[in-house]
């Protein structure tokens, strides 16, 4: 299990370009000869995708709560209105 966890954590670091550049080459170099390991890269870069895909949803959900409680304010409401007019 643990090398299960240090391997997921350096396939991290590489798709989030936080490896020093010799590490870099190496684990590039690894990823040629290991046909597993680039899958495991592979699926590792769309889990992360996906986590940046609801993360934005999340915020955009956030976003449009505020939005919707700060034009029941009338003052809010009068002066964004009076923007566009």
């Amino acid at each position: 299990m643990r090398k299960l966890l240090a391997e997921t954590q350096e396939i991290e670091q590489y798709l989030l370009h936080e490896m020093p550049a010799s590490a870099r080459l190496l684990f590039q170099a690894r990823m040629l000869v290991a046909p597993a390991l680039r899958e495991k890269v592979r699926y590792q870069r769309k889990t992360l995708q996906l986590i940046r895909w609801l993360a934005r949803e999340e915020k955009r959900r956030k976003l449009d709560d505020l939005l919707e409680r700060l034009m029941k304010e009338s003052s809010f409401h009068h002066s964004i209105t009076s923007i566009f007019k």
